[in-house]
């Protein structure tokens, strides 16, 4: 994996952390047995991963889409000042 997405997996298991323990608050306040909290959680927390992971794939193969146009477009600009300097020479000459 690059950095971009070094970072994205640390960001997407900081937002999965935070949504785990604001869901086990909010169903502590609700008197959920810790049994069926705990089924619950799991579920809860499988759900958000694949989720998060998903959207770090997708995020992941934009990027890579990204890179590839960027890489195309230096190769198209390349080839335009090279056909400019060609351009320039036979000005140059015809003068």
């Amino acid at each position: 994996m690059n950095r971009e997405t070094d970072r994205l997996a640390d960001v997407l298991t900081e937002m999965s952390a935070k949504a785990l323990v604001t869901w086990m608050t909010h169903s502590a306040l609700h008197d959920i047995p810790r049994e069926a909290l705990l089924v619950r959680g799991h579920d809860f927390v499988y759900a958000l991963q694949s989720n998060f992971v998903l959207l770090r794939d997708v995020l992941s193969e934009t990027l890579e889409d990204i890179e590839q146009h960027s890489h195309d477009l230096e190769e198209r600009l390349n080839n335009l000042e090279q056909r400019l300097l060609a351009l320039q020479v036979v000005a140059g000459n015809r003068e």
